[in-house]
């Protein structure tokens, strides 16, 4: 599902690279968030949302 306006031809991709203790940090935080009934929650919103986050306060 598409939670954004940015068709999704327009959306960039890019591979990310982690170690595996930080991927299995942040799988764990992602499955957290599921539990808690968000099932659509994926790896790549936590990402985005950290992101953003990060480019806010940056400009700020």
């Amino acid at each position: 599902m598409n939670k954004t306006k940015t068709p999704t031809a327009e959306k960039k991709m890019f591979p990310l690279r982690l170690p595996p203790d930080t991927y299995k940090k942040v799988r764990d935080k992602v499955q957290k968030e599921k539990d808690k009934g968000n099932y659509a929650y994926s790896i790549n919103d936590f990402l985005t949302e950290i992101i953003e986050k990060g480019l806010e306060e940056h400009n700020k």
